[in-house]
């Protein structure tokens, strides 16, 4: 019953936005509306108000609005309706009248989001303006930005929480120059100002395989968790016994929770002062079949200090390590368990969130990754490859594959503090997702017609019954986020050139508008068989999908 309602309402919703926009731009435009029916079939709830007949009808897999005029079989209108059929408007206000119904599934994505951000508990805390680890190849390590700070102004507007600055990197624009940005640092009694200019970097879609380019100034909201990796056997660190994956808890009884503690810590012990320090360390595999599932062990260890500070300890976050290499994957006999990737194509990564991203970028190019084993630097080539795996939902996928594997959790929960700007946090998130889903839409669309995206991932009303059910489920958020992407995805896949479709009726406007003589009667009726078939063939392979992932699902 759950997945029923959800996908009534589901498609209901998203349906109505799309006639709706038909409906309201041919009223506008002077065409009369004989007919607005949410559904096809037979009515279950039908009335009039004033020319228009309102439809809601059995079978809710789609709707229509019925222009005067749009059947060329129906005949002439009636005098009174001289001049209202939708063939009376000229070329342009039919081309607005088809477009309107795309554009509202391109637009109700913006009025999903924006207000349940806006008014959503979920969205009552948020990441703060603390910065948490910070990537020593990026600029904002290199203007000074350092673990611990906190982001209290950028261009002069006031920061209070992690989307406020991640708002003003996204927008910066280069010929403005580098962001203002004042930090409050520990121990500091008055603000830092620094002058950080975002980097633009490259990422590569994980399926879809196309590659972008974002700013970032190199630092995220979350900290370092307190798993370490000794990279030199011969510093402080080693001597006291500490090892790769060690995770500390407490250093003289002072309980730890992240990295940039543990250096701080230890760095801070005078010259043959002695510390005790407590370790979650990993014992031998449970089974040599899955060398990451380990028992673990507290372990006290006495870590004497050095004159070197920070710099003698000899460490590095575990994030960047490698915790089991497949004998199967392109890393084989290249990197070991317990190697450290300190740099992709010489670039540091201190960060294992900005390692993997290095890594994955441009995935089938090789890349230079310099790593430190046994506290010896190496270079190594590593170059992923290509494989796919069947998803039971989305069929065939493509990924690459790294064949090594890296700590899975690395990072502690940023700080969260009260959302004081929700609507303008709404509108944010808002202007930010619907453009990356347009592009991700239209790369997918595009991908299946070059043939690099495989045409098993085309849903059908099965599929679409499913994920209603599951992702109500799931909750509002994850259900909204289903709306949001079936709705760009109807208004971008309506807009394709194809008869009957809208982009269809669209093409025969703008030829006729660039002609100024519409199309022949036989040549629009060959273009309307031809859509036809296009569409009927289109459903009868999303449901022939569909039922693959029906019976997938179902057998396990």
């Amino acid at each position: 019953m759950t997945s029923l309602l959800a996908f009534i309402v589901l498609i209901g919703v998203l349906i109505a936005a799309h006639e709706f926009g038909h409906f309201i731009v041919a009223k506008l435009s002077g065409v009369k509306v004989e007919c607005f029916s949410i559904g096809f079939g037979s009515p279950i709830l039908s009335f009039h108000r004033g020319e228009t007949e309102y439809r809601l009808a059995w079978v809710p897999l789609g709707g229509y609005v019925k222009l005067l005029g749009q059947d060329p079989t129906a005949g002439p209108p009636a005098p009174e309706d001289e001049g209202r059929a939708l063939m009376d408007k000229p070329p342009f206000v039919r081309i607005l009248i088809f477009l309107a119904g795309p554009v509202m599934n391109l637009i109700l994505p913006f009025a999903i989001i924006a207000p349940y951000v806006a008014f959503s508990d979920k969205y009552q805390k948020v990441p703060g303006n603390d910065v948490g680890a910070v990537n020593e190849s990026m600029p904002a390590y290199g203007a000074g930005m350092r673990e611990g700070d906190r982001i209290v102004e950028i261009d002069g507007e006031t920061i209070g929480a992690f989307w406020q600055i991640k708002k003003h990197v996204d927008g910066y624009d280069p010929s403005a120059g580098a962001l203002s940005v004042s930090v409050e640092r520990p121990g500091s009694a008055a603000s830092i100002p620094l002058r950080i200019e975002p980097q633009v970097v490259e990422r590569t879609h994980p399926f879809l395989g196309y590659t972008s380019q974002t700013y970032l100034i190199g630092y995220q909201p979350a900290f370092l968790n307190s798993e370490i990796a000794v990279i030199d056997p011969n510093a402080a660190a080693a001597k006291a016994g500490l090892r790769t994956f060690d995770q500390i808890i407490s250093i003289d009884g002072k309980a730890v929770e992240r990295y940039v503690e543990v250096k701080n810590r230890l760095g801070a012990a005078a010259a043959g002062e002695t510390v005790t320090v407590k370790v979650s360390r990993a014992l031998d595999p449970v089974d040599p079949k899955f060398p990451s599932i380990r028992a673990r062990a507290e372990v006290d260890l006495i870590f004497t200090g050095t004159t070197a500070g920070i710099a003698g300890l000899g460490l590095h976050h575990a994030g960047a390590c490698v915790t089991d290499v497949s004998e199967r994957g392109p890393a084989y006999g290249r990197l070991e368990v317990g190697d450290c990737l300190m740099a992709v194509d010489g670039e540091t990564q201190s960060v294992g969130g900005f390692l993997v991203r290095s890594l994955d970028t441009r995935p089938g190019e090789t890349k230079k990754v310099q790593i430190i084993r046994g506290g010896v630097s190496h270079d190594v080539a590593l170059k992923q490859r290509r494989r796919t795996f069947q998803d039971p939902m989305a069929g065939e996928v493509p990924y690459w594959q790294r064949g090594f594997s890296l700590p899975r959790r690395t990072l502690v929960s940023p700080p969260l503090v009260e959302n004081r700007e929700r609507v303008a946090h709404g509108w944010f998130e808002a202007i930010t997702q619907v453009p990356h889903e347009i592009e991700v839409t239209l790369r997918t669309i595009g991908g299946m017609v070059s043939g690099d995206v495989s045409p098993t991932q085309l849903s059908g009303p099965l599929t679409i019954f499913h994920l209603a059910g599951s992702q109500a489920q799931a909750g509002l958020d994850h259900f909204l986020r289903l709306m949001v992407l079936l709705s760009l995805s109807i208004g971008l896949f309506n807009l394709l050139p194809i008869p009957l479709l809208d982009g269809g009726h669209i093409l025969v406007a703008g030829v006729e508008m660039v002609t100024r003589r519409p199309l022949p009667p036989r040549i629009q009726a060959g273009m309307q068989y031809v859509g036809l078939v296009l569409i009927l063939a289109l459903i009868l392979f999303a449901l022939g999908n569909d039922a693959v992932r029906t019976w997938r699902l179902t057998n396990g």
